[in-house]
């Protein structure tokens, strides 16, 4: 569950207590409050900014991509006489968000990245190596093992075959290249890591939303009170 102090909403709530609206108004206004909330949120997203202004902390990977676009989907409002509450109905929505708006350290291991990337449909470590993986295999010095000289200086040494590019990519898939790679780099696979997800606050309101609400509601009453009399 994601819960956020809103700034200002104590004297909100407050206010609307003291101008003795009946419950029904008083669940509307608050009503009204949440939509307000759904409607920010929305446009922080869409211009990835939190709620202080500021860009969204990039993507790990270092893709220049929309963040938490998804997010701002399937927000809803739920409201009585004395209070209005954002969420989402999906469970697993609202703990995604409730780690961006606060940030959070995510474990991984191999086996559930490896999971999680098949669910997405990348990467089929079963499908050809690329022409990435080509050209990077070959710039290592990789050759065809063909086994070892029968004589002479080599005697029992492995024997290697250059090859192209089109071989590596007719005979090879893409795991194969990919674990041939980090070998010959002398790169370890990681068996667990930890990813650092930085905080992209988004749900609330800034101090000047409260304020327009309280006007809002100072005018309603008014209003209200004029055509009762």
């Amino acid at each position: 569950m994601l819960t956020v102090k809103q700034t200002g909403a104590g004297r909100l709530i407050r206010q609307v207590k003291a101008l003795q609206q009946s419950p029904a108004d008083r669940k509307r206004f608050m009503r009204s409050a949440g939509r307000t909330v759904v409607t920010t949120t929305r446009q922080r997203i869409k211009k990835q900014r939190t709620i202080s202004g500021q860009r969204f902390t990039p993507s790990a990977d270092g893709k220049d991509r929309k963040l938490l676009k998804k997010m701002g989907r399937g927000l809803r409002v739920r409201a009585n006489p004395n209070s209005a509450t954002v969420t989402w109905p999906n469970g697993l929505k609202a703990r995604i968000a409730a780690g961006h708006q606060h940030g959070f350290t995510d474990h991984y291991t191999a086996a559930r990245a490896a999971k999680e990337a098949k669910k997405r449909g990348e990467p089929d470590y079963s499908a050809p190596a690329t022409a990435a993986q080509a050209k990077a295999l070959l710039e290592e010095g990789f050759k065809r093992y063909r086994g070892k000289y029968g004589g002479g200086k080599k005697k029992g040494q492995a024997r290697g075959q250059r090859v192209s590019q089109k071989w590596i990519r007719e005979n090879m898939t893409v795991g194969q290249a990919g674990l041939i790679l980090r070998q010959m780099r002398d790169e370890e696979s990681e068996k667990a890591w930890k990813v650092e997800v930085p905080a992209r606050p988004t749900l609330g309101l800034e101090q000047n939303d409260t304020d327009k609400l309280m006007d809002k509601l100072a005018n309603e009453t008014r209003e209200r009170t004029k055509n009762a009399r």
